[in-house]
């Protein structure tokens, strides 16, 4: 039997899918809204059993679909869609398909059917959201005139789908912007708010936060004795997660240096620690040392983080790399202690990768060779001001380039260790 006729009917159609879809798009549910689409049809045309399917935003493969009154699975097809079927040839060509009792496809999935239709779902700029599909156990069910029926009310549905996408992407910014505040103020709270005031040295500690937040961090810790532990680690990932991860391995080494363990012993456990809680390919770069301010000794193991630069009195500039490998990528790696000694004039810079890879417009990094330049030139001021002059350097390389987080502590020894 003919479907009907005229454009009125498929606006009318529209106005039950599109009530359909609003209540749906105010529960954010997807499933909701093909089954308005779905209503409209059955108001349009007579139909026996109906599909609707909704390819993904960059239309490379089916994202949502349903059907009622047949036991047809739904397609698993992937772009290219030539050659995928019925709703894969519309899909490809954005042109219906009109099938008789002659198709085997007709009674694909409804054996009793005896005419199908399938039209597409097409976009304000004319590309192809999705496919329309109807059975009809009638033979001749559907003419050239159903097919430009459906395709109007397909126009309608295509609207509804861009809507709800749209307010998805809404909801999805939403969250991660929600997502971004809740890792900024994580960051806050984990970052020291001063640094120590240790008899024979000047520190202080900088931090500016990219956009998407990443895992940089550090700390000063009393550890008794006349000695203070200083980390500074860098977490792979972005945003919460890399936020929360900070928080882990923070809480970690200070359970672990609470035992009074030897540096190397600390990462041993912080690396097991990282390596069984956490999810494979998630690991910390970081460098942790203790000070002993009386003797102005540094004891320390760097797990694959960059190498803290090391100005001596005399312009002579160490690296200290000794330790292993970054927390996390083995179960049990081996790891070594360093040591350094701090003597009058002598200036010791602990940085995240952020500072030296920090990118121009032409991605040019800051590097190694102009940081340990600007050090140089700022080693006479305190400690606060050498990162401020470090900073600011990097944010006039950058100049509209990229950049990551960018964290740095200063010490700087003022008397004869």
């Amino acid at each position: 039997m003919p479907a009907g006729i005229g454009t009125t009917d498929a606006l009318q159609a529209a106005r039950v899918m599109v009530d359909a879809f609003r209540l749906s798009t105010t529960q954010n549910d997807a499933a909701g809204i093909l089954s308005g689409i779905l209503d409209g049809l059955a108001e349009l045309v007579r139909l026996d059993a109906a599909g609707v399917y909704i390819v993904d935003a960059a239309g490379r493969k089916l994202r949502h679909s349903l059907i009622r009154g047949c036991d047809l699975p739904v397609p698993d097809i992937e772009a290219p869609f030539d050659g995928q079927g019925v709703v894969g040839t519309v899909l490809a060509t954005g042109r219906p398909v009109r099938l008789d009792a002659d198709s085997p496809a007709t009674s694909e999935g409804r054996g009793c059917a005896r005419s199908r239709l399938v039209v597409p779902i097409l976009g304000a700029s004319g590309g192809v959201l999705g496919a329309l599909d109807v059975w009809s156990d009638e033979p001749d069910g559907y003419d050239a005139d159903a097919a430009q029926l459906l395709t109007t009310y397909g126009l309608a549905a295509a609207g509804a789908i861009e809507s709800a996408r749209l307010q998805a992407e809404v909801v999805h910014k939403r969250r991660m912007d929600d997502d971004l505040a809740l890792a900024r103020q994580v960051m806050r709270d984990l970052l020291p708010n001063n640094a120590p005031d240790l008899p024979g040295f000047d520190i202080a500690g900088s931090h500016t936060s990219s956009h998407a937040v990443g895992g940089d961090y550090y700390e000063f810790i009393p550890l008794g004795d006349d000695r203070w532990g200083v980390v500074i680690a860098d977490v792979v990932g972005r945003g919460i997660t890399a936020a929360l991860l900070v928080s882990a391995i923070r809480a970690s080494i200070a359970s672990l240096v609470g035992h009074d363990l030897a540096v190397r012993a600390i990462m041993r456990r912080a690396n097991r620690f990282f390596n069984e809680s956490v999810e494979e390919g998630k690991y910390v770069t970081l460098f942790y040392g203790v000070l002993d301010v009386r003797h102005g000794r540094l004891l320390y193991c760097n797990a694959g983080h960059v190498p803290p630069v090391l100005l001596r009195s005399g312009g002579g500039v160490e690296l200290l790399e000794d330790g292993g490998v970054p927390l996390g990528l083995f179960p049990a790696p081996r790891y070594v202690d360093g040591y350094a000694t701090l003597e009058a004039g002598d200036l010791l810079a602990l940085y995240t990768d952020g500072v030296v890879e920090a990118m121009d417009q032409e991605e040019r990094q800051y590097g190694l060779d102009r940081f340990v330049a600007t050090l140089a030139g700022a080693r006479d001021a305190g400690a606060g001001e050498i990162c401020s002059a470090v900073m600011r350097d990097v944010r006039q390389h950058v100049a509209g380039g990229h950049t990551d987080d960018c964290s740095l502590v200063v010490i700087k020894a003022s008397r004869d260790a």
